[in-house]
């Protein structure tokens, strides 16, 4: 039976349990607002499901609308696709999965288990192709890029070039792919250019050591955003991508995700502000968050993803 927790603000009800969870120069010059947008949270809240939190991403006030809990197993990840689907990376050492979603009704559709050993990121471009952050490729201690045709379940390649533990990826309109990822005490943003397995480690200033690169986003300028968890800071890197132009610090605790909104809001997921997570957004053009979102969040917030715009 499917529950309805509320509307979402425009007109849609959402079903509660199918169970269905800087300012940059972006910012500065954002698109016009596209109300209607879903906000997904990835919570882990202790137990071995956990659950993503729903919400209008755009109320005054938010309040949890919906509930996914289906399919999850120690979920570390979300992501959507332009259709609005919505994929989680479930994180079990030796059972990781690939869940999809449907859109509105969050019905499972498509499980993916072949080379996804511990998905940490995710991302899936305007053609559907998928790549997913892996930490876990059996038999090698390095991680890697499963890349997935449109479509399909098993990859058609695994990008290695100097990826060590993955999480946040992002890719621009010509083809080059960025990843952030882990190694040791040392956080690296790679770039794939278009077309090729090898990679390049971007030069980017203040990295400091002990930073934890956990998400990586590009915004509408081609700005480098990462989430640093360690030092609770999001940061900005324009192209050439050396050096940083900003940082926001400002309500940020371990923040672990970023996602943009279709006005060019940023909703930045801190998986612990005190003894919970929680979302803060900044409005385009803002250094300071304006929206603290906590409403039905139990535990630590591990990812934040929107559908697309209506």
């Amino acid at each position: 039976m499917i529950v309805l927790a509320g509307c979402s603000g425009f007109g849609e009800a959402v079903p509660q349990n199918v169970v269905p969870q800087t300012a940059s120069s972006a910012q500065r010059a954002p698109a016009p607002k596209k109300p209607g947008q879903i906000l997904y949270v990835l919570v882990n809240d202790g137990t071995y499901t956990s659950y993503v939190a729903l919400y209008d991403a755009y109320a005054k006030s938010p309040k949890m609308i919906g509930k996914i809990t289906k399919g999850l197993a120690n979920p570390g990840a979300i992501w959507t696709d332009s259709k609005g689907d919505v994929f989680v990376g479930n994180d079990m050492t030796y059972t990781s999965s690939v869940t999809e979603y449907a859109p509105r009704t969050y019905k499972l559709i498509r499980t993916f288990t072949n080379s996804v050993d511990l998905p940490f990121g995710g991302m899936v471009d305007s053609t559907g192709t998928m790549y997913v952050s892996v930490a876990g490729i059996k038999g090698q201690i390095e991680g890697g890029i499963a890349v997935f045709p449109p479509g399909k379940t098993i990859p058609s390649t695994i990008l290695t070039d100097n990826v060590y533990v993955p999480h946040g990826l992002a890719k621009d309109a010509a083809g080059h792919l960025f990843l952030a990822q882990i190694y040791g005490l040392q956080s690296s943003v790679l770039e794939f250019p278009k077309a090729t397995n090898k990679s390049k480690v971007l030069p980017l200033n203040d990295l400091d050591t002990g930073a934890f690169l956990e998400d990586l986003k590009l915004d509408a300028n081609n700005d480098i955003v990462i989430a640093d968890a360690n030092l609770n800071t999001v940061r900005f890197y324009p192209p050439p991508y050396k050096n940083e132009s900003m940082a926001l610090t400002s309500g940020l605790s371990a923040p672990t995700a970023l996602a943009y909104g279709a006005d060019g809001s940023l909703f930045v997921g801190n998986e612990y502000a005190g003894a919970n997570g929680d979302v803060v957004v900044f409005p385009p053009g803002a250094t300071q968050p304006s929206v603290r979102i906590s409403d039905g969040i139990t535990g630590g917030v591990l990812g934040v993803a929107v559908s697309p715009a209506k």
